[in-house]
């Protein structure tokens, strides 16, 4: 019996030497991730940010014939794809028409060119979040008010530096109008 007493009592202090030794273990394994993370997260702020000029071209045509093209640029700086808060770069270009209505008042209609973006550093290019907004005052329609065109797109593309990508083509569907936007993006040294 004596001896019974004294295998149970070895046997539970093996157990709780094993669990005390397990949970130092994990509790160091767990410190060290931390540290990983800490050391990574340190290493990622250090890191400099890519730096891109994003030059844009809209073309627009008319039955296939060009009849208007405007280019744009803007500098902008990529962020990691893992980040927590991406940064929104915004670019606006127009202005204000006036456009008589029925009753001999002004109304300003505001036409041109708005671009919110967001950019992700990959590795086979620039991930491109795009939101378009794009309007034009019609010129064939005489001495009623011109109509509007209106183009609003969302789109994400992945755009090879260098090299132009097209992010959205969209035709007017009242006309045989068409808008196509392309990018460009540049790492700037």
């Amino acid at each position: 019996m004596r001896i019974r007493m004294m295998c149970l009592a070895a046997t539970f202090l093996i157990l709780a030497g094993a669990g005390v030794a397990q949970q130092t273990s994990a509790g160091a394994q767990q410190d060290s991730e931390k540290s990983v993370a800490a050391h990574s997260r340190a290493d990622d702020l250090a890191a400099p940010k890519r730096y891109y000029k994003l030059d844009f071209v809209l073309r627009e045509t008319d039955d296939g014939k060009p009849v208007n093209q405007r280019t744009f640029a803007m500098n902008i700086a990529a962020d990691k794809p893992e980040g927590e808060k991406p940064t929104w770069w915004n670019l606006r270009s127009g202005t204000r028409v006036p456009l008589v209505d029925g009753k001999g008042g002004i109304n300003w209609v505001e036409v041109g060119v708005n671009l919110d973006l967001r950019a992700f550093d990959q590795p086979n290019g620039l991930q491109l979040e795009i939101t378009s907004e794009i309007s034009s005052a019609a010129t064939e329609t005489g001495n009623t008010a011109p109509p509007i065109r209106q183009v609003k797109v969302r789109s994400a593309v992945l755009a090879p530096v260098g090299k132009p990508t097209t992010v959205f083509t969209a035709d007017d569907p009242a006309s045989k109008h068409q808008f196509e936007l392309q990018v460009t993006p540049i790492l700037q040294r």
